[in-house]
């Protein structure tokens, strides 16, 4: 996560009432790569590069003839990164890019990847996780990732909010606190139904997550990506490339669910009485300019092709591993083109009205051996 987002935040909301006593402006601190692009772009990738906290990742429509690669990138201002932006360089394997802030106080160096990558899992058991360790607060959250069938390589699907839970962290804890996976809305759990899983808890943000409009963080996680921006809710980014030919069908797996206490409605109107849980699959039309749906879709984006969405019969409290399978239904007027390009995701929240920042603080959803099954 940027280092010094929650001061710049703070600075963008009280600089108004200090400019004219402002002598001498202050160097920048930050040191992110808020873009990335190649020549010829368009052609070359499945989706926009994929910036994540130090990560960098450009997916390949195909295997090229060769992997050098001349990215370029934009930078916080005053900021400079080595090696160059615009040095091409060769990307068989990943390559590292170090940020210096303005200042020159601060440093972050960033993996850049190309990866050829036209498999979809159809099964995720949630057995691995990357800890991803940050400086500013100082803390530790959970990443999950897949590995391709028979391989080591790993597939960067998932995702969560835990990278802007994580901007608030520090005004949640003590000074004495540690910010452990378990501090974060979404981490592994070691009592999955099979091994291990994944447990989402709806946390609260704190008096600055009100300020900002989001004063409830449900736990969540989809496949897409997060990346960090204002109004919050656009920063979840959903959807992966569906490069399959048949029709998806069925989404199944395993759950369990405990409603927290109070449920509190930050933005009405609200249909719920009671926290409850969510759970949906949507595919949806690739568009070249526009290959996500954020996280205010509302399931309204003309994009969307067809929906998987659990039922009220399955939103209920247990605490026994209970199955569960949602069927895909066609959006009026659309249909599956088994040549035409698609993007998918699947999602995942302890509060289901989680992107509107209703729920009850405590509502936990556990999951668990998540399967897609499509047309024979």
């Amino acid at each position: 996560m940027r280092k010094f987002i929650f001061n710049f935040i703070i600075s963008l909301l009280i600089t108004p009432l200090f400019v004219s006593c402002i002598k001498e402006e202050a160097l920048n601190a930050e040191a992110d790569i808020n873009s990335a692009t190649i020549e010829n772009a368009s052609g070359l990738l499945q989706t926009e590069p994929i910036i994540g906290d130090n990560t960098i990742l450009f997916r390949l429509k195909q295997l090229p003839e060769s992997y050098r690669f001349a990215p370029q990138f934009t930078l916080t201002p005053g900021a400079t990164i080595e090696p160059e932006s615009g040095t091409e360089l060769d990307f068989f394997k990943p390559q590292q890019y170090t940020v210096t802030s303005e200042d020159k106080a601060w440093h972050k160096t960033y993996t850049v990847s190309f990866v050829v990558d036209n498999s979809i899992l159809f099964a995720y058991s949630f057995e691995n996780v990357e800890v991803i360790v940050t400086e500013n607060p100082e803390g530790r959250f959970h990443k999950f990732f897949d590995y391709l069938p028979d391989t080591e390589e790993r597939k960067e699907d998932w995702d969560s909010g835990n990278v802007g839970f994580n901007t608030l962290a520090a005004t949640l804890v003590n000074a004495d606190e540690e910010l452990t996976p378990e501090f974060y809305p979404t981490a592994q759990t070691p009592d999955g139904y099979i091994g291990k899983g994944v447990k989402m808890q709806t946390k609260v943000t704190g008096p600055l997550g009100g300020v900002f409009g989001s004063p409830l963080a449900a736990g969540n996680l989809y496949l897409g990506y997060f990346s960090l921006t204002v109004p919050t809710i656009k920063s979840t980014r959903f959807g992966q490339p569906y490069n399959y030919h048949k029709v998806p069908k069925t989404v199944s797996g395993y759950f369990k669910y405990k409603a927290g206490g109070e449920f509190i409605v930050n933005n009405r109107p609200s249909e719920l009485e009671k926290d409850t849980w969510d759970a949906y699959a949507i595919l949806f039309e690739k568009q070249k300019d526009n290959n996500y749906l954020s996280g205010d879709h509302r399931f309204e984006d003309p994009r969307i092709v067809s929906i998987a969405r659990i039922g009220d019969d399955l939103r209920i409290e247990t605490d026994e591993w209970t199955p569960f399978e949602i069927s895909f239904e066609y959006v009026e007027g659309k249909s599956f083109d088994p040549e035409a390009e698609y993007m998918y995701t699947i999602v995942f929240s302890s509060s289901k009205e989680g992107d509107r920042f209703n729920g009850a603080v405590g509502s936990t959803l556990w999951i668990d051996e998540v399967q897609i099954t499509t047309e024979e």
